[in-house]
């Protein structure tokens, strides 16, 4: 039995791991790693599909391809994630690879925040919230609230807000080396 303490050593006895399904079930493999993660051979028996490129009809050649190591490894950029409260960590980071949402929960007001990119001031936030995505999240809730589809293999952290209250907020893609920070005002 696999478990999170054993993810460090993962790629020494793990070749490539399997998913039958749609996006979301790729999405549960990445979140059972929290480091490295094998490659995933992904078959489409969900609805869309925007992650899983294989038909389950031609299972026999894509594994007889992944077992002789025939084939293309597309790397995906996952967002490292940390909480603070009163400056200090709130339990450990984790790493996603879809989006990161920040939003106003259950509360009728809207959401004000500092945004900070590389420590350096570039907005604030007034919506309903603010998604950042990974270009593999571009094609899921970023999307759905106005965000671009950017290419996988793009390296870029997309920031979309979720209905701003002003119109000189749009989306924007950033590098995915920029350290984004979100501040609730004092």
């Amino acid at each position: 039995m696999f478990s999170h303490d054993d993810d460090a050593d993962a790629a020494r006895y793990i070749d490539f791991i399997v998913t039958l399904g749609g996006d979301g079930t790729i999405l549960h493999v990445n979140s059972l790693f929290r480091k490295s993660i094998p490659p995933v051979v992904c078959f489409n028996l969900g609805s869309l599909g925007f992650l899983t490129p294989f038909n389950i009809d031609a299972y026999d050649h894509v594994l007889d391809n992944a077992i002789r190591g025939n084939f293309v490894l597309t790397l995906r950029m996952r967002l490292y994630v940390r909480v603070y409260r009163n400056g200090g960590p709130m339990g450990h980071g984790i790493e996603v690879m879809n989006e990161v949402v920040v939003d106003r929960g259950p509360s009728p007001s809207i959401v004000f925040l500092h945004c900070f990119c590389n420590d350096r001031w570039i907005t604030d936030i007034q919506a309903d919230g603010i998604i950042l995505a990974t270009s593999t999240g571009s094609t899921a809730y970023s999307l759905s609230a106005g965000g671009s589809m950017v290419h996988p293999i793009v390296p870029g952290i997309l920031m979309t807000p979720i209905a701003p209250h002003t119109l000189s907020f749009r989306p924007i893609v950033l590098p995915d080396s920029a350290k984004i920070r979100l501040q609730v005002p004092p």
